[in-house]
């Protein structure tokens, strides 16, 4: 798995403390079927554990994946102006592409 962090991004995770979480989930309630959607946050998820260690320089980056698969590429990116949030992309899509 390659992983691309954008210059934005990296620097909104390292001023939040430096370790980003990233990981994939089912919306809840919804029917089958439904892609599981990514998901970042600067703090440990609560109700999450399993996650894995990805190197990348100058960052913590920890990765939860479903059912063991992984992207090609994991894009890390900021989106927001005035409320700013990091976001996490399964090979460009913000849902996670398993199967």
């Amino acid at each position: 798995m390659r992983v691309e962090v954008s210059p934005d991004a990296a620097g909104f995770v390292a001023a939040r403390g430096g370790r980003l979480w990233v990981w994939a989930a089912y919306p809840r309630g919804c029917c089958a079927g439904v892609p599981a959607y990514m998901h970042a946050a600067t703090e440990l998820p609560r109700g999450r554990d399993g996650f894995r260690r990805i190197d990348w320089p100058g960052l913590e980056l920890w990765f939860l994946a479903p059912a063991g698969s992984q992207p090609d590429v994991l894009e890390i990116g900021l989106r927001g102006r005035r409320r700013p949030r990091v976001e996490a992309y399964w090979d460009g899509c913000l849902f996670a592409l398993t199967g």
